[in-house]
């Protein structure tokens, strides 16, 4: 392959990886839009089981509006914000939460979720189609 031959194929897949790195940059505000999505696991801890004895509907939702708006339910309290992303950078801002008192259960998710939301740095999306958000601290939230 000639000199001229090697630079025209470097140069069209160049273009090609950033057209498609362009394309990428859209596809996380849509994948988190339009559903509530349930949070599964805060840091590798399983959320899904019943918390005997709860107050309420003892489950972690997440929603993220098209308007930039974050709310849901927290294992105990309701809860809302705003967020911001760039790419695959989440920023949330504005965080409040209602103030119910629940079982210690609850409120030990409750407070774990909300902390890693707060400290949210990073969203992906893992092969099984779950939004993973990672907090600046190394935690996760996992959300279907």
């Amino acid at each position: 392959m000639n000199r001229l031959t090697s630079l025209a194929l470097v140069s069209s897949l160049s273009l090609v990886a950033l057209s498609g790195c362009a394309e990428l940059g859209n596809q996380p505000q849509q994948a988190l839009t339009g559903t509530e999505w349930q949070v599964r696991d805060l840091n590798g801890m399983d959320v899904t089981g019943e918390l005997p004895g709860s107050i309420g509907q003892a489950v972690g939702t997440l929603n993220f509006g098209d308007d930039g708006r974050l709310y849901g339910r927290a294992f105990c309290n309701g809860f809302h914000g705003g967020y911001r992303l760039q790419g695959d950078k989440l920023e949330t801002t504005g965080m409040a939460s209602t103030m119910m008192m629940c079982t210690p259960a609850q409120m030990e998710r409750e407070q774990a979720m909300l902390d890693i939301l707060g400290n949210g740095q990073r969203i992906e999306f893992n092969p099984a189609g779950e939004l993973v958000i990672h907090a600046k601290d190394g935690r996760t939230l996992t959300a279907r």
